[in-house]
């Protein structure tokens, strides 16, 4: 067969990626993640007790704030990897954004606390928990953009990973804010934040293995 015809050949194969469909998947399949996850969550954890009151207080839509931008940055990030020719890793800053806001007021508030009260303002009743369930309930949402990313042409497989982490955990954290009763910045500042970054360590380590390119 000469080389011309096998590229003719190869080309009539060939099936372009419905980027569009993906976008669209993407965010339902994120929407239906999240509610499960937080189904399951309050299903197996339990709201906390003051969730109707605590709900519209600044700490807890703050962490909802913070979870859910890093989420619909991060699927950003995720969608354009998917797709060859982009560059989505001029968009990584964004994702600092909200933790750098975090960080701030947690900077103020620790500031403005005696020092004997760090401790508790930083480790809260449960940081260990905190840790260990969004890690843990991360793994609904970071299951189904495993599967989105199977059916796109990711060229940076580890980026691609590290988005559906880092999103996948920013899901997580909206949910587990349902329960969790720490409400100090400092808390949020730290412990969310290091189980995002696992979780996003986690995903761009395994995720490539998965991938098809």
């Amino acid at each position: 067969m000469k080389t011309d015809e096998l590229i003719t050949l190869m080309a009539a194969g060939h099936q372009p990626v419905d980027t569009g469909q993906l976008r669209r998947a993407t965010w339902l399949t994120t929407l239906v993640a999240l509610a499960a996850t937080a189904v399951l969550l309050v299903n197996t954890l339990g709201a906390r007790p003051d969730l109707a009151q605590a709900i519209v207080t600044m700490p807890v839509i703050a962490k909802l704030l913070f979870g859910g931008s890093i989420a619909v940055v991060s699927l950003i990030l995720f969608q354009q990897s998917l797709r060859p020719g982009l560059k989505p890793r001029r968009r990584l800053p964004a994702v600092a954004i909200p933790v750098a806001l975090v960080v701030t007021w947690a900077a103020f508030t620790l500031a403005q606390a005696p020092t004997a009260q760090w401790g508790t303002l930083t480790f809260g009743r449960y940081w260990d928990s905190c840790l260990v369930y969004v890690f843990a309930y991360s793994m609904i949402p970071l299951l189904g953009l495993l599967l989105l990313a199977r059916r796109g042409a990711p060229v940076d497989s580890t980026l691609t990973g590290a988005s559906a982490g880092l999103a996948s955990a920013g899901l997580a954290t909206v949910a587990y804010a349902l329960h969790c009763p720490d409400d100090a910045a400092p808390f949020l500042a730290t412990w969310y934040t290091i189980a995002m970054v696992l979780v996003s360590g986690l995903a761009a380590l395994v995720l490539p293995r998965f991938l098809r390119w």
